[in-house]
């Protein structure tokens, strides 16, 4: 049976790792798997903004993918997630005619853009503070802990727009703060530009955004719980099964 690389993508200001891709790392058959970090810029608005940051994240995945010799795992942690969930979209739609035989399986922790009702084990609610985004003909595993708002936020929350509006955010220099504003004015353009989450019946979460705020800077909702609760053991579980590989036991 042939070995399986394993590439991961850190969270952000995360590139070479952290505690969450090191618990999935680790629950990983070394005798088959090979898991690396792949390295981007993991910014959000220092010296890059996100946007810049997932299309250095894209372009790192795509090399590393045509340079395995081996099947591929694509693997992803928060602003990872959210590059790697759409790098296995791209490669699903065909947009990477070449790699599609090579990439096995997806997964995704913490995804910005996880599908509501998609998530392993218990469904926390919700669905990832970026929208929703599918990923067609790759085999795809979601974790996601209860009140993450990163990944498991209500539809009526108005942290969502927090997310719309610093996509592109920056102070890197007077071009870059330029930039993001023109962002803003084509987004607000566009038909599509927002997401609305006061068109949302769950409207009650207004007033629940400082519990999901807490969850996220207090609470360790969007790290700890990950290792802690056994997301990452359970996400190497099914990405083992999905390449048929025995399940590992340390």
């Amino acid at each position: 049976m042939a070995e399986v690389d394993v590439l991961i993508l850190g969270g952000t200001w995360s590139s070479d790792g952290d505690p969450v891709t090191e618990a999935f790392s680790t629950a990983l058959d070394p005798i088959w798997f090979r898991p690396r970090m792949v390295a981007y810029p993991a910014d959000y608005g220092r010296q890059i903004s996100y946007a810049a940051s997932r299309t250095a994240g894209m372009n790192a995945l795509a090399r590393e993918v045509a340079a395995s010799p081996n099947r591929v795992v694509i693997v992803g942690y928060s602003q990872g997630a959210g590059i790697a969930g759409d790098f296995a979209a791209e490669v699903g739609t065909g947009f990477y005619p070449g790699l599609r035989a090579k990439v096995a399986a997806c997964g995704l922790i913490a995804d910005p853009l996880r599908p509501h009702r998609t998530a392993l084990g218990a469904d926390p609610g919700g669905y990832g503070i970026l929208g929703q985004r599918s990923i067609p003909h790759i085999p795809t595993y979601w974790v996601a802990a209860e009140r993450d708002p990163i990944t498991s936020l209500p539809a009526g929350s108005p942290l969502r727009s927090v997310a719309d509006l610093t996509e592109y955010w920056c102070l890197a220099s007077p071009g870059a703060f330029l930039k993001w504003g023109q962002s803003v004015v084509d987004r607000a353009n566009r038909p599509a530009g927002w997401q609305r989450w006061w068109h949302s019946t769950g409207r009650k979460h207004v007033v629940d955004t400082v519990d999901w705020t807490r969850g996220y800077l207090v609470d360790g909702r969007h790290t700890t719980a990950y290792v802690a609760e056994g997301h990452c053991a359970a996400l190497a579980e099914a990405v083992a099964r999905e390449v048929n590989i025995p399940v590992f036991s340390a």
